[in-house]
């Protein structure tokens, strides 16, 4: 399988036209556009406004204005930022040769805290009310309380990578066992574990059900939220970062230097936009898409065509 690792910085601006056939065979057109961040960008995260990037060989991370890509600001956080996650005001970072969280507030960049987390956090989530950090050296995920404040630490799988909330429920993927494993989001209560495909990495809930994308085995599985399997669908190479916005589930796929378009009802693939190379973690802004593509140490954005079309 293609490897992607991290070359050059690519100081430029890209621009390119891709042309997308959607099942209904209308043609749709987006445009496909790449600013310079730091180096190595692995995460990104919305605060309604503007797209921060986790630089990850940067220790930094990157405030960009959504609406024209411009790079706001750049912030010094922890060693090796490979997550984030906004709670409403804060961003927060996931540092994980720190083994600490670093809040910044989203209006200035001023940092707010540092807090311990376990040993090698690299998952973020926020729920609407705490944060989860998934530790991927510890096998456990730890709940936190917006001040900062270790609410409960709880055992999961082999090398826990991503999360992502169901409203109930915690979802994380465990990267080396091959499987995901469902927490109570009141008390951290494990509800289960459920084998998926060859190396988890991303998930989402598209509000029913729960995605996954299988790195090494070039899929997304789709969960029922009893955890039976109701799909394996074929995607690009390396799927990683996952989000699911109108009514498509969007997979960043590091090998392929694609993102893939899936269509939540029957997991038929829409379509592939490419990308810069290396691409990890996938945002929504509610009409764009940024994708952060690590080997170019760039944050792409495929926006709509028109400002009367959306990107899904």
């Amino acid at each position: 399988m293609k490897r992607n690792f991290l070359q050059e910085s690519l100081f430029v601006v890209l621009a390119l036209a891709i042309v997308a056939l959607p099942v209904s065979g209308q043609l749709t057109t987006s445009q496909t556009n790449s600013f310079a961040v730091g180096d190595g960008p692995e995460a990104v995260a919305f605060d309604g406004s503007n797209v921060w990037v986790a630089n990850q060989f940067s220790d930094t991370v990157t405030k960009v204005r959504a609406s024209d890509g411009a790079a706001l600001g750049t912030y010094a956080v922890g060693k090796r930022p490979v997550a984030l996650a906004f709670d409403g005001s804060s961003i927060w970072v996931a540092n994980y040769l720190s083994d600490t969280i670093t809040k910044l507030r989203a209006s200035t960049g001023a940092t707010l805290g540092t807090f311990d987390a376990g040993d090698g956090p690299g998952g973020l989530l926020f729920d609407g009310t705490n944060i989860w950090i998934a530790n991927r050296n510890s096998n456990t995920v730890k709940k936190m309380s917006k001040a900062g404040s270790t609410l409960g630490t709880y055992g999961v799988g082999t090398r826990p990578i991503a999360l992502a909330s169901d409203g109930a429920n915690i979802w994380v993927t465990n990267n080396a066992s091959n499987d995901v494993t469902k927490l109570r989001a009141s008390d951290g209560a494990k509800l289960g574990t459920f084998a998926v495909g060859n190396g988890p990495f991303g998930v989402a809930c598209d509000g029913l059900n729960i995605w996954v994308a299988n790195f090494f085995s070039q899929t997304m599985t789709k969960l029922a939220t009893d955890g039976s399997v109701l799909g394996t669908y074929a995607v690009g190479d390396g799927p990683a970062g996952v989000t699911y916005a109108g009514s498509y589930i969007w997979v960043a796929n590091n090998g392929s230097n694609t993102v893939s378009k899936v269509q939540v009802s029957d997991g038929a693939l829409i379509t592939n936009f490419s990308v810069g190379r290396g691409p990890y973690g996938v945002v929504y802004d509610g009409a764009n898409l940024w994708v952060a593509s690590s080997s170019t140490g760039q944050v792409s954005k495929i926006s709509p065509a028109s400002t009367t079309q959306a990107v899904p």
